[in-house]
């Protein structure tokens, strides 16, 4: 008489045991999963942003009379791997956001292109001073378009 609740007990826990383990993530619908993975790529986006407005920043704010060329330099380089970046992960920017982030990124560019190899640090930090500012506060916009969270 003990052997069939023991039985009883075992096939309720091995029913029990397999609803659980097809329970996993696959009983997502695919709203639940687009929605996930847009929110990974959000916050991937907002990563670069972020990095790239700290690095524009202290690129802009670099002293010409402190500054090597080879500090700058690097500096610059910093910067056009982070547009790189926000290039690549943009693809979750709204239209005007991610349309305003390209035309601010691509002023940049231009103007990093444009610099000799000779120009001065003075010189090079005036040439990118506006085109910076401008890419800092598109940046700042587009953070709170996407309600990113500043990191620490």
């Amino acid at each position: 008489m003990l052997k069939r609740p023991v039985c009883a007990s075992l096939v309720v826990v091995a029913v029990l045991a397999a609803g659980a383990a097809c329970s996993d993530s696959s009983s997502e619908s695919p709203e639940q999963k687009a929605s996930k993975s847009a929110s990974a790529a959000a916050k991937t986006v907002c990563q670069d942003l972020d990095k790239l407005k700290q690095d524009t920043d202290h690129l802009r704010n670099l002293d010409p009379a402190t500054t090597s060329k080879n500090d700058l330099q690097a500096a610059v380089d910093t910067v056009k791997q982070d547009l790189d970046n926000v290039s690549a992960s943009s693809g979750e920017l709204g239209n005007a956001t991610g349309a305003a982030v390209k035309a601010a990124s691509e002023s940049v560019k231009s103007v990093i292109q444009g610099i000799d190899s000779n120009s001065t640090v003075q010189t090079t930090v005036n040439l990118l001073k506006v085109p910076l500012q401008g890419l800092s506060g598109t940046l700042s916009t587009a953070n709170s378009a996407l309600r990113c969270t500043p990191s620490s």
